[in-house]
Parts: structure tokens; sequence; C-alpha cells
């Protein structure tokens, strides 16, 4: 699928000079390594590497499964060409946290495939048939001690919307929460360290925290939060005292940060803010990719312009204390970028998108210093201050 062009008044363009921009966000990264999934037209929509960093699966817009070695040095290098292929398209690609060699591909028609990814072979095939037919998914993951997948659905026949639960060791089908949403459920993530934490977002605008750990729905959730509009992804952060923080970018590119354990809503950057920290100047052209961690406990936010088809701005912006900083430049850029990884070892963006194209970004020269937190935060050890409201439930 290509994105529309929306129709802008004025072309996109920064904001600044280019010798403004060097000095707010360095000089551009060229890329490292550039491999193109087909030569047919295909979009990239799906990203996941090994907890190794050493393998990159890719879900295709052709309904294709692919993987990628990516050698020391950054080059990326084909390993299996159609690792799966389906009937429906993918929905999500995910390697276990503990198994390098263990993927799984969720797909729309209610199937999730585990594959060995050193023989290629498909191990098992997850679904649930309790009601009858396969529910059709959206999205899936796998919880911090490879025990516990989930995947969501979109509304069913019977105007439920569903999270299901499986036993991977055991390969059965665990149950499922169907209250919790009233729409499509478009992302789940589990938590980084915490097996039993977890967290969905909607179309509904509601983001539920649950611990699946209790014994009932009821019971398993712990945390609400409104958005207000559908939302399209979701993460887990930590502020610079630990305290986790979910993000998430919505279906119109707006970006929400709240404190799980108090409730609070933390920042809120608007399309138009995010345009402004990207030095650009056209709010309608804004893509915001999504977020991803550094190592540190700071994260970014990968972001870019659709116009002129993704080529003229893609570029990070570091959080910090409530402000989204200038942070990384990367030049070379093709494509509207659709999904990205982020290897904080090795300091590697990898983006797929709309022209099918697999790149890979060294963020860190060689022998130099890793990215680290600076400006506000680095003094920021104290708790942060946020402002109360009432629970949204």
């Amino acid at each position: 699928p290509q994105s529309s062009d929306e129709e802008s008044p004025v072309p996109d363009a920064n904001a600044c000079s280019e010798q403004e921009l060097i000095k707010l966000f360095q000089q551009p990264i060229s890329p490292a390594s550039e491999k193109a999934t087909s030569l047919k037209r295909s979009c990239g929509l799906h990203l996941a590497h090994s907890c190794d960093y050493a393998r990159l699966a890719v879900g295709l817009s052709r309904k294709e499964l692919q993987l990628f070695r990516i050698r020391d040095g950054g080059e990326l290098a084909v390993e299996i060409k159609t690792l799966g292929q389906y009937e429906g398209g993918i929905r999500g690609v995910r390697f276990f946290n503990g198994d390098a060699n263990s993927l799984l591909c969720c797909t729309e028609k209610g199937d999730i495939f585990q594959y060995d990814v050193r023989s290629g072979e498909e191990v098992f095939r997850f679904d649930d048939t309790s009601e009858g037919a396969k529910k059709t998914m959206t999205s899936c993951d796998i919880n911090q001690n490879d025990r516990v997948l989930c995947a969501s659905s979109e509304v069913q026949k019977n105007g439920d919307s569903f999270l299901l639960f499986f036993d991977v060791r055991e390969r059965k089908y665990l149950g499922s929460y169907w209250e919790c949403h009233s729409e499509d459920i478009t992302h789940v993530r589990f938590h980084p360290t915490n097996p039993d934490l977890f967290a969905s977002a909607s179309v509904d605008g509601l983001i539920n925290v649950f611990d699946i750990s209790k014994t009932t729905e009821d019971d398993a959730m712990e945390y609400c939060f409104n958005v207000e509009t559908a939302i399209d992804s979701i993460n887990w952060h930590a502020d610079p005292t630990g305290r986790d923080l979910v993000s998430c970018v919505t279906t119109t590119n707006d970006l929400h940060l709240y404190d799980v354990a108090s409730q609070d809503s933390v920042a809120l950057f608007d399309r138009e803010r995010i345009t402004q920290s990207l030095q650009r100047t056209s709010a309608i052209d804004c893509n915001v990719v999504g977020t991803h961690n550094y190592g540190n406990g700071s994260f970014f936010v990968l972001a870019g312009s659709n116009f002129n088809r993704g080529k003229d701005c893609l570029r990070t912006l570091r959080y910090d204390n409530k402000c989204l900083l200038p942070d990384r430049s990367f030049s070379g850029n093709k494509q509207i970028v659709r999904a990205s990884v982020y290897n904080d070892k090795d300091q590697y963006l990898i983006a797929t998108g709309e022209c099918g194209l697999i790149t890979l970004w060294k963020c860190q020269a060689d022998g130099s210093e890793p990215a680290g937190v600076n400006g506000a935060s680095k003094s920021l050890k104290q708790k942060l201050h946020v402002s109360h409201r009432a629970k949204p439930y």
C-alpha cells in the first residue's frame, strides 16, 4: 500500500539553513548498507531483530516474510528470501527475547507462526478456534521470559475485540480478555523486564495496562489512559529515576507520554510541535514512525516528512525533561518509512518502508563515544513534576 499524498498548500522544507541544521542535528549520517526486498513493487511494514542483533526479520505488504543477516560492521545480507508466504497480510513479527533462533509472525487470518531461523522451518502454529472461526489479528508480542505470547484482534462479529494469550512452552491457548476495548486493538507490548506487565492500545483511544499474573481480566487491569483519539502504536520507556512510562503515537501523528504508576500525562507533542522540533515547515507532511530506547535510560522519536516520498527528511528527536530536542539526521533515505528497529549495542538504526528497501545507518562513528543523556536530564534525578488528573474510568 502506498500512502496517499495529502494536499499541502506549501511544499515542505527545512525551517533553517544547512549550517544551522548541522549545529542542531550534527553531520547527516549516510547509509552504511541497503538492500531491496524485491524487484517487484513491495512495501516493508514490520521489522524485528534478534536478541543477539545478528538477524533481521522483515514483513512485507506482499504477505511475505524475509530474513536478513546483519554482519559485523553493519552489512546487510539476505539469509532466507522467503521464510514465509501467507494467505493474509502480516500484522507483526517478533523474535524471542532470549532465543535468537526463534521467530514469531502474526497474520491477519488468525495464525501466529513460530520458526526456527537456523533451518527456516515452521516449528508450530498458534491459533484460537475456541469460538469456531479464527479471529482476525492485528499485532502480537512475547513476554520477557518467552513464556507467554499475546495477539490482539479486530472487532469480531459478536462486537468484541480480543487479547488472546498462549503458553509458548506448552504450545496451547490459555484464554482471552475481551472487555477492555470497544474497537479494533492496534498494538500490544509486554514490559521489557517484567514478564507479567502488559499494555494494549486501540482505535477507541484507550491504553490499558495489565498484570497477567492475576486470574481474571478485571483483576488484571492495573491502569487505563484515555488518549481520546485512535492509537497506532505504543512503547515502554523509563524516566531518569527508573519509573515506567508508556508512549503512544496516534493515527494523526501526535505523541503522548504517560507515567504508568501515577496515571499522569507527562507530555503531549502534537504534529505541529514535532514538525517544529524537526526544523520543518509543513505539519501535514510530518510522519512519526515510532520511538526507541537508548541504553542509558533516555529515548528518541524517529520522524520524517512525507513530502517528496520521504527523501528530504528523516531525523530523530531525543526526549529530555518534557522536551523533544534535535538528535540525529539521516541522509540517503529513499522512501516513506513505515517501520524501524534500533540496536543500542552497535548504535544501528534500521528502517524499511514504501519502496521495500532495508536501510541501515551507523549512528556512532567507529571509536566515538555513544550518545548520552545531556541537557536538562543530566541533573534530573528527582521525581518529575507532572500535573495530576482524574482517572479516565
